[in-house]
């Protein structure tokens, strides 16, 4: 059986001989992305027969990378095998377009559902173009620089080393300062960044900075995988004019010069659903853009229907639906409300960019699209407003999956959360032919009376959870930061 080591600083170190010649354009895959985010995400590596894969936590259940090597044919059986032993959901993240329609031809991966969520695609530039900025598309950034020559001089950009680790450190505190307003992603890709230096070396990746006056103003931190530079970190302090094109194309250069050629292409990553990276990075002209998929194989979702109408002890059940984004939002920012649920969005690394009617309502419909949940409205009437919602998800090979009721605090105490929660399943048993397991906090008594009044049994309790299963059987979700809602 397949063997995957915890994520270590040695992990990534012995992966590299597979993580540089990995033939996929996103930069997931990457020695310097692993470490940068590995970080929750429960990552661990494997290699076996010359054949590399990750697995780590994607949403709420882990996912593998499509494994690449000497055998990729070979470990895709293993991984089905791994995945079956160890009663986990056979998923795949970061498939790119070329691995997708690989998977799908793969009559071993059939039945799946796949999803792209488009703020986390890469955003791919020509190596020569950036190198010189040439043409009159690039005349913005070309004015850009000789604005910064003016004021500031010729560009001093060198690669820097352990001996310049407290000028590292010095600016991105500079650099956080006047970031104050960012989000906690942005927040915690500064401090990552830090980190990301000290082990530039071991990982073989290749630090830069710009500096102004002999301060550091600037920082890129690269890693060259086949013919593409990846670029994992890029920050400048923006009082300096023109900075963070005088920054880029001369890093671009300095790679070039490092490897006795340039290259084909480089990779930015993604703009993580931010309308001023989003445009910033348009601006700079990419000539394509790696989309990322989730692949769920087998998912027990694909038996969902298109719609649905469900009625039980005077509510229905029903899609989610365009008109259902305001009432949408509502339901996942009341802070007080989720607390039984277990999610607070202020502390949701993955909200990226404005929260607004879109935010949630798309993040669900990813998730139904890939597979990984099916998100039911709940309602007064077929064709009435959005009262709250049920949701079963954590689909596993045995057979089971979890269920989550949420209803909106006007409409609690009315026995509408127990009579969503029951319907909610019966769907799962007859449409979805899944056994339901449930959880609650153990301080919610009024969550634990709709789950037992819904014929559950209690089976076990940890320091934070209540465990039930459906009609007395075994099955209980293994766990996590999830809980249910009662009303």
């Amino acid at each position: 059986m397949l063997d995957f080591e915890p994520f270590s600083l040695s992990a990534p170190q012995r992966a590299l001989p597979y993580l540089q010649k990995n033939p996929s354009r996103c930069s997931d895959l990457s020695a310097g992305y692993l470490f940068l985010w590995q970080e929750g995400a429960d990552a661990r590596l494997c290699v076996r027969n010359g054949t590399f894969s990750v697995c780590q936590r994607v949403g709420e259940q882990p996912a593998f990378s499509y494994p690449f090597g000497d055998d990729p044919d070979g470990m895709v059986n293993e991984l089905i095998a791994y995945a079956k032993e160890k009663s986990l959901p056979l998923r795949f993240f970061a498939v790119d377009e070329e691995t997708l329609a690989a998977i799908r031809a793969d009559g071993r991966l059939r039945p799946a559902m796949w999803a792209c969520d488009k703020r986390w695609s890469d955003y791919l530039y020509s190596f020569e173009e950036a190198m010189t900025f040439s043409g009159k598309k690039y005349s913005g950034q070309r004015n850009h620089i000789n604005k910064f020559k003016k004021l500031y001089g010729e560009p001093d950009l060198r690669f820097l080393g352990p001996e310049d680790r407290e000028a590292v450190a010095a600016f991105l505190a500079e650099y956080a300062a006047e970031h104050r307003d960012g989000g906690l992603l942005e927040r915690t890709e500064t401090e990552r960044t830090g980190e990301l230096f000290t082990v530039c070396g071991p990982l073989g990746l290749l630090p830069a900075g710009l500096f102004v006056s002999g301060k550091l103003a600037a920082i890129s931190i690269g890693e060259v995988v086949g013919d593409m530079l990846l670029i994992h970190a890029e920050k400048a302090l923006t009082r300096y004019e023109g900075i963070y094109p005088t920054m880029y194309s001369g890093f671009v250069r300095l790679i070039a010069a490092h490897e006795g050629r340039p290259l084909a292409l480089i990779n930015r990553e993604d703009d993580a659903g931010d309308p001023g990276l989003r445009t910033s990075k348009r601006q700079y002209h990419p000539v394509a853009m790696a989309d990322k998929y989730l692949v769920h194989v087998g998912t027990p979702a694909l038996r969902a229907g298109q719609t649905l109408s469900l009625s039980r002890g005077g509510v229905v059940l029903t899609e989610l639906r365009e008109g259902d984004k305001a009432v949408y939002l509502r339901l996942n920012t009341d802070a007080e409300n989720n607390r039984w649920w277990g999610y607070d969005y202020r502390e949701d690394m993955n909200l990226t960019g404005p929260v607004d009617e879109n935010t949630f309502f798309d993040a669900a419909r990813y998730d139904m699209a890939a597979g990984d949940s099916v998100n039911l409205a709940v309602r007064l009437s077929a064709d009435g407003e959005m009262i709250g919602e049920a949701i079963l998800w954590n689909f596993s090979p045995d057979g089971t999956a979890e269920l989550g009721c949420r209803i909106l605090p006007e409409y609690q105490k009315r026995g509408y959360g127990r009579a969503a929660f029951g319907a909610a399943a019966e769907y799962a048993a007859r449409t979805l032919r899944v056994r339901v397991a449930a959880r609650c906090f153990r301080e919610n008594a009024a969550s634990r009376r709709m789950i037992e009044a819904n014929g559950f049994v209690f089976l076990r309790e940890d320091a934070a959870y209540c465990y039930f299963a459906q009609g007395g059987g075994t099955a209980a979700p293994a766990g996590g930061e999830t809980a249910l809602c009662g009303g």
